[in-house]
């Protein structure tokens, strides 16, 4: 009987609780929304207050077997009985650190080398969705590296023969990634910028600053981000001037692909960044053609150029969907549209050209920046129209559409009041 057992234990999943293994034979689990239920004298319904998502609980079943089973429930005991939650490894749901609530286990009447366990715990932290954030973003970023290496390996190739007629050629193609660069230098320096860089602000900011996936510093001011930010024009000045500077394709390819990125780290805001880089994204340049060598080389040149600036701007935009946060899922959805349909033309563009490797990069960039989009879309709340018959302040509707007078500022934000007091009778609103 053992050795039929022992058989089937290599067919069941495998789990373990604080490195102690064992048979998986059932597992199940509960999930939902923690409610607070109050009831009130004399009326039919009641008031649910959600006070936010419920503990995932687990109920494992299963089973440990062979010589040394006495010695695995001894340390699964062990296990049970330390303080604090531990690491368990569920063979379905994955990693986790979870509370063990309750142990049992059972020696089978009349059988040898076996015992049943169960098990309930309670998840503290879920380590594999962290760990799918990070894999999703680490796919944006290598396929944003590869696609920033195809595309300067692809323009160099491009414009061997162009460059090869003299420094007038390499004068024209300096000259456009000069014209792209300024826009980079005037975008740093708009106020639109200045509102992103102040996203760092410990607080609440108001309807204007923050809210997409700034990375709040608690020991920020207006003066220090003000300095940090007057450094980094610095550094985007430094890199557009080195636009000037390239001697051949290479460190023009190069220098190009610096700009937008410098522009993108200047800002902590991830909405700043994308707003900012957009114009650079679709930088369009006059070139004129020409049946002459020279005039054909440079037209060459030209377009090239312009499209390796937009290429590097759209890099850098994808970078920051990476770190930008959506605040309904419509938001996402309109990101998706918007992002991937400046993916689709440049890839479009590039195959085209004959750019076969950037062609191949923007797809697979474009596959894992909506993916990504749209994971983060899927767990988000919809927008929804809200209407009411007299205008009321931002608190009063808080408490009465989330029952919570702390989403005030959201609601602000998305109706753009002339006062909180007074919000418009009818305004968009989250629907959770």
């Amino acid at each position: 009987m053992t050795n039929v057992i022992a058989t089937l234990a290599e067919e069941y999943l495998q789990g373990s609780f604080r490195g102690v293994p064992f048979v998986v034979v059932g597992s199940g689990g509960s999930n939902g929304r923690n409610f607070q239920i109050h009831r009130y004298p004399f009326r039919d319904q009641v008031w649910a207050e959600d006070l936010g998502r419920a503990p995932r609980s687990y109920r494992i079943r299963g089973f440990l077997i062979g010589p040394e089973c006495l010695a695995q429930r001894d340390l699964l005991v062990m296990a049970a009985e330390t303080q604090g939650p531990g690491t368990l490894v569920h063979p379905t749901v994955g990693a986790m650190q979870a509370a063990l609530t309750r142990f049992d286990w059972y020696e089978r009447d009349g059988v040898m080398g076996i015992v049943d366990i169960e098990m309930e715990l309670v998840e503290t932290v879920n380590w594999l969705g962290s760990t799918i954030t990070l894999v999703l973003d680490a796919a944006i970023g290598l396929a944003a590296a590869t696609f920033g290496a195809a595309s300067a390996s692809d323009y160099t190739s491009d414009t061997l023969t162009p460059y090869g007629y003299g420094a007038s050629v390499l004068g024209a193609g300096r000259a456009i990634a000069a014209d792209w660069g300024a826009g980079a230098v005037a975008a740093i320096r708009s106020p639109s910028a200045v509102a992103a860089a102040m996203g760092s602000l410990p607080g609440n900011l108001g309807r204007y600053v923050g809210g997409n996936g700034a990375t709040v510093d608690q020991a920020a001011t207006e003066s220090t981000l003000l300095d940090a930010l007057t450094a980094n024009r610095q550094v985007v000045s430094a890199n557009v001037a080195a636009l000037a500077d390239a001697t051949d394709a290479t460190v023009l390819a190069t220098a190009i692909l610096a700009v937008p990125e410098s522009v993108r780290t200047s800002i902590a805001d991830p909405a700043g960044q994308i707003a900012v880089l957009t114009p650079l994204a679709t930088y369009d340049a006059t070139v004129v053609a020409s049946d002459a060598p020279i005039g054909g080389a440079i037209a060459t040149v030209q377009a090239a150029t312009a499209t390796l600036c937009r290429q590097a701007a759209l890099l850098s935009l994808a970078n920051a969907c990476a770190d930008w946060q959506p605040s309904s899922s419509n938001d996402a959805q309109a990101m998706r549209t918007r992002i991937g349909g400046m993916l689709d033309d440049a890839a479009t563009a590039a195959a085209d050209a004959g750019s076969d490797a950037t062609f191949q990069a923007l797809r697979s960039l474009r596959a894992q920046v909506l993916q990504d989009l749209a994971n983060r879309g899927a767990r988000l709340p919809d927008v929804i129209t809200v209407t009411r018959n007299a205008p009321l302040p931002a608190l009063v509707l808080g408490q009465q559409l989330y029952a919570n007078g702390a989403r005030a500022p959201d609601l602000i934000r998305r109706a753009n009041p002339i006062h909180p007091a007074f919000m418009p009778t009818e305004f968009e609103a989250l629907s959770s």
